[in-house]
């Protein structure tokens, strides 16, 4: 039976993060969020998708994501039915 890892166990997301001095939860977010703009020049990613591919509970990336729209990272829109989306802000460094 081959059980497949979360992105955050990743070894190497892992070893960046602490050598950035921050959760992998944020990299992972930040990396996928930087992919996806790269793929579609711009624009946001779904928060139900950023969920899918992070593989984050939807209450865990909306706390991540609260914290980084606070540092001016991201940029999340709600919807009023309680969909939303999030776009980066800054190129990761």
């Amino acid at each position: 039976m081959d059980i497949e890892t979360s992105p955050v166990q990743d070894a190497d997301l892992q070893a960046r993060a602490q050598q950035m001095g921050v959760p992998p939860e944020v990299l992972l977010i930040v990396e996928t969020l930087q992919l996806d703009a790269e793929e579609k020049a711009g624009g946001a990613l779904s928060l139900a998708r950023l969920s899918k591919r992070t593989q984050l509970r939807m209450s865990t990336l909306r706390r991540f994501l609260s914290a980084l729209e606070e540092a001016g990272v991201v940029s999340v829109e709600m919807n009023e039915d309680g969909t939303g989306s999030a776009s980066l802000l800054v190129a990761p460094q």
